[in-house]
């Protein structure tokens, strides 16, 4: 009896790890949620977030589009697709000498490296970055997320541009 008594208590110890390491997202920091295309692009829309294409002066523009959560639209991906590495560049120093306390940021995805800057406004990370995707540029701009987390990097590493 004490023995079907051990193996049980291993067992339901073994169950307990489990099921601790489940809820506090073992599994690598994934991110989920739905792939959609809105004109040019195609990306990852996490799980309580939403799409809307364009932008404010042009909600047609199939070059632009930007994923906001769904409890709070300021914390959000703004994604610009253009074919100018140089504009791109200049929109990251404009943004370097309008804000204070900037740092130079990189983050890594499957094909790309992005570049730009990162800093805090009251309290909240904001980030402008950019990288070549399937022969454009892409500038993507985000308020209320680090540049290197798993939702920002999860949205980074699913883009994907149709050719102009």
């Amino acid at each position: 009896m004490k023995k079907v008594f051990k193996i049980t208590a291993v067992v339901m110890a073994l169950a307990l790890v489990i099921s601790a390491f489940a809820s506090c997202g073992g599994g690598g920091g994934s991110v989920s949620g739905e792939t959609k295309t809105w004109g040019n692009i195609t990306v990852l829309v996490p799980e309580g977030m939403t799409l809307k294409g364009g932008d404010v002066l042009n909600k047609e523009d199939p070059d632009k589009l930007t994923i906001s959560k769904n409890d709070n639209a300021m914390n959000y991906f703004l994604i610009t697709v253009s074919d100018s590495e140089d504009n791109a560049k200049s929109n990251v120093e404009t943004t370097r000498s309008m804000n204070k306390g900037c740092k130079d940021v990189s983050v890594e995805t499957e094909g790309a490296k992005w570049t730009g800057v990162t800093y805090d406004y009251s309290g909240t990370k904001v980030f402008q970055i950019y990288a070549k995707v399937d022969g454009r540029v892409v500038t993507v701009q985000s308020y209320g997320f680090e540049a290197d987390s798993d939702t920002s990097k999860a949205v980074l590493g699913s883009l994907k541009i149709a050719a102009k």
